[in-house]
């Protein structure tokens, strides 16, 4: 079974360049007459790497000039078919189907002063953000954590940039008077000030708890990330997929999508973190648990579907269309 091509278009791949270790950026362009679509800070878009597999990538260019789309992808050496690929079979010239851009991840348009923290790659969404915070006037810092010089993208860029004296570089491998300090980063924070943090889950959960610590506003502490969702230490309970009678357990550790999986069924999935919607399964019966940020309220309160890869249960069963 393919997955839909809804809201969909061809995209030129106009150049593709190594700009850090492992971390190549892809510069698109439309193959048709007709502009991108336009995009605010911090949207992604989906890239279809094959007929089977989508991959979630944030625009990392000026989202006032929305005539290119720039991702940087770093090569996960735990890819399970995305990165890597990319990395291996993409090449300038070449014409992919991508997504139109979507954002979770969406400046406020009050907030009054801005700490933007990219740990790694996260460096995408983030560096939309700074063009933007840059262009309206509004005060904010911008710190860049990364093993080292080698892995920090866009350094070049951000250095020639109207915001260069914005940046705090923070590498792992460099003395202990540049890391990243959570005291001196969030010591002039106000009610009204924000954060926005980009990375992997781990940086992001010691991120934004040293911000609450710091007195930054619960409410304004920003995250996104795009690796898999955790599951650990939930309630156990059963779903039964109705079109093959299968009776599964799910597991306090397991996401009802990997389940299947180890059941031998192959449900669609592409995030794994219920932001795209691939995986939203019909439900038949019983109390869903959501959690994805795909749904609206709306359609969360009629219950009737599940994003299996990151949803659980309230009901101790829950009877599925799969």
């Amino acid at each position: 079974m393919k997955i839909a091509h809804i809201g969909t278009s061809f995209a030129l791949i106009r150049r593709m360049t190594v700009i850090a270790q492992d971390i190549v950026c892809l510069e698109l362009s439309p193959t048709r007459t007709d502009a991108f679509q336009p995009f605010t800070a911090g949207a992604h878009i989906d890239v279809f790497v094959n007929g089977d597999v989508i991959r979630q990538y944030s625009l990392s260019n000026d989202p006032a000039d929305s005539s290119i789309y720039r991702l940087a992808i770093q090569k996960d050496p735990q890819s399970r078919g995305g990165s890597a690929a990319i990395h291996a079979t993409f090449q300038a010239g070449d014409v992919i189907r991508i997504g139109v851009p979507r954002n979770n991840f969406e400046l406020a348009e009050d907030d009054t002063h801005v700490v933007l923290v990219a740990g790694g790659i996260g460096i995408t969404p983030i560096l939309s953000m700074a063009y933007r915070l840059s262009a309206k006037g509004t005060s904010f810092a911008l710190h860049l954590c990364a093993r080292s010089i080698e892995r920090a993208a866009f350094i070049d860029e951000i250095a020639s940039s109207s915001f260069a004296s914005k940046l705090h570089l923070h590498l792992d491998d460099g003395g202990p008077e540049q890391r990243f300090d959570p005291t001196k980063a969030f010591s002039s924070v106000t009610q009204k000030s924000a954060v926005y943090v980009c990375g992997p889950r781990g940086f992001m959960d010691f991120v934004t708890e040293a911000a609450r610590r710091g007195g930054v506003d619960p409410d304004r502490i920003h995250t996104e990330s795009f690796s898999a969702a955790l599951v650990r230490g939930e309630d156990e309970f059963e779903v039964i997929a109705a079109r093959s009678g299968k009776v599964l357990l799910v597991k306090h550790d397991k996401s009802i999508a990997e389940t299947l999986e180890e059941a031998g069924l192959r449900p669609l999935l592409s995030c794994e973190q219920g932001i795209c919607g691939t995986c939203l399964t019909r439900v038949i019966s019983g109390e869903v648990d959501h959690r994805d940020t795909f749904q609206t309220a709306q359609e969360k309160c009629a219950g009737n579907q599940i994003a299996i890869c990151c949803s659980r249960a309230k009901s101790t069963q829950l009877v599925l269309d799969i």
